[in-house]
């Protein structure tokens, strides 16, 4: 028998035997016959591959072996890919973020996983399963081009660098997303302190947020609230700041947390384009915010941006 192929692994022996034999599958249906060996040397065991001597030519030789080439490339980048993933992010994120707690660490592996299978984010990084495959199956197919024997720990953590960065890429934009997602909890609760330790100075505030995104606060009368915070803060950003530079949803929530509401109703007429705003306030004035589906003062706005 003629060796082609030999791959070292100290795992799921059993797995990765099936789909090599599998990927051989054609050349079996051809009339070739196809052996596998198993042998154990220096930790790993080696999966060999071998054909029988008397059905080579040179011209089969260098058939088989490249159809073997093709359909081993193949089938160990997706195992890389499906499989040896998770154990490099898992090394990334506890070489890298080994301050964060158990269940922060948890937190960014569950989200740096949900990103590279999520289509959309991994296409924007440049990134996708299909990217990263291609990558691993080129590299593979090269090395495999100068070598018939492959060990596949040594292969991926010395042959596939490139693959390693932009995996701690990935998982640094995840982290950076999560730190926002922490403070902006944070933000969050403090913000509700305030909110707590304050008596309500209105039964009823009713926030009319226009197409431009500036907004009324008006009493269950309809009349406007009068809020001296924002008095002030327009006349102090006059002589300091661009009030511009403040953004209106921070206008707001301020607004808010001074007048005090025992209730808000929000009259919005597109609660996607205005989610942000509305998920802020529900969040700071937890039960006490009410989203109207529909009124007057709804049609009075409407009627005003014509």
């Amino acid at each position: 028998m003629v060796k082609l192929l030999s791959i070292g692994i100290n795992g799921a022996v059993d797995e990765i035997r099936e789909k090599l034999v599998q990927g051989c599958g054609s050349l079996v249906e051809e009339g070739f016959s196809i052996a596998f060996e198993e042998m154990k040397r220096g930790g790993y065991t080696f999966l060999s591959c071998n054909v029988s001597e008397g059905e080579l030519s040179f011209r089969n030789y260098e058939r088989i072996k490249n159809l073997l080439k093709d359909d081993a490339s193949r089938i160990l980048a997706n195992w890389i890919v499906e499989h040896e993933e998770l154990n490099i992010v898992n090394k990334i994120i506890e070489q890298n973020y080994h301050y964060f707690n158990p269940d922060e660490r948890q937190s960014v592996r569950k989200n740096t996983l949900a990103t590279l299978h999520s289509a959309n984010s991994c296409d924007n990084l440049g990134f996708s399963a299909a990217a990263r495959h291609k990558l691993i199956l080129n590299r593979i197919m090269e090395y495999l081009d100068n070598h018939h024997e492959l060990v596949m720990e040594g292969f991926v953590n010395f042959r596939l660098k490139d693959y390693h960065q932009k995996l701690s890429l990935t998982v640094d934009r995840v982290v950076d997303d999560f730190m926002m997602e922490l403070e902006y909890k944070e933000f969050i609760r403090v913000l509700r302190y305030f909110v707590d330790v304050q008596e309500p100075r209105v039964e009823e505030a009713h926030v009319i947020i226009s197409g431009n995104g500036n907004f009324k606060i008006l009493d269950q009368n309809s009349n406007a609230i009068s809020n001296q915070y924002l008095d002030n803060l327009v006349l102090k950003s006059q002589s300091t700041a661009d009030i511009n530079e403040i953004s209106q949803e921070d206008l707001l929530i301020s607004a808010l947390i001074t007048i005090a509401p025992h209730s808000i109703i929000i009259h919005s007429s597109s609660h996607a384009r205005d989610q942000d705003i509305l998920e802020t306030v529900k969040n700071v004035f937890d039960g006490r915010v009410i989203l109207c589906k529909g009124c007057e003062m709804c049609k009075v706005e409407s009627l005003t941006k014509r």
